[in-house]
């Protein structure tokens, strides 16, 4: 049964709780989202912290600091499609990687495409030119990659950028760039739940959110 249970928040989804209002209306707190790994494709585990319920183990300070030295490489199982411009993702925080964030997808850059960095969108596709494993600086009016005066960087993988629908209170792409295909976790596309902390028992449940399907 352990290995079901394991094996479905893998590959199949599981449950996630939004505490803050980044994605208001469409996402508010207290609701209890599906986050859908088929969609996408599940990602499989780098280190044994990746894994549900072994991942115990590894709360243990001296096995986490050996786990964290772990790097089995970046895997996805083939899905069902990619991620489109206008879907909710879930993804793990460039700021803070053990941290999962939900954002809608507003642009993208895909496999092969060309980068071009410019003084005015620098900042902007600095994370991207820094993931492919180059180093990016800005002088004067000219942009810099790897000691060359040079504006052009091919991805390696896809590249999205997430705002939130509550944009004057968000931070998302806006702060941290874009976000690279192996940090996104799956696809959000429906409430379970929504309870409300502040009103007590029954009252707490938001039942019009029941099983709620949002896009």
């Amino acid at each position: 049964m352990i290995f079901v249970i394991i094996g479905f928040r893998m590959f199949v989804g599981e449950v996630c709780n939004v505490p803050t209002g980044s994605m208001y209306p469409t996402v508010i707190i207290g609701d209890w989202l599906w986050i859908e790994k088929s969609t996408y494709g599940a990602r499989l585990p780098r280190r044994f912290a990746d894994i549900p319920l072994l991942n115990v183990f590894t709360w243990i300070k001296p096995l986490r600091e050996a786990d964290e030295e772990s790097d089995w490489g970046f895997r996805r199982i083939r899905g069902k499609r990619s991620p489109h411009v206008g879907d909710i993702a879930v993804f793990e925080s460039p700021e803070s990687p053990h941290r999962l964030l939900v954002k809608r997808i507003a642009g993208k850059y895909l496999t092969g495409d060309t980068v071009v960095v410019t003084t005015r969108n620098f900042y902007a596709l600095y994370h991207i030119v820094y993931n492919e494993g180059n180093k990016m600086f800005m002088r004067n009016d000219s942009v810099f990659i790897n000691g060359q005066q040079d504006s052009i960087c091919v991805v390696s993988q896809p590249y999205y950028y997430m705002l939130g629908d509550n944009r004057e209170n968000s931070a998302d792409s806006r702060v941290f760039g874009y976000v690279p295909e192996s940090a996104i976790v799956g696809r959000m596309s429906r409430v379970l739940i929504s309870v409300n902390t502040k009103r007590r028992l029954i009252s707490m449940v938001r039942w019009d959110r029941f099983f709620k399907r949002i896009e």
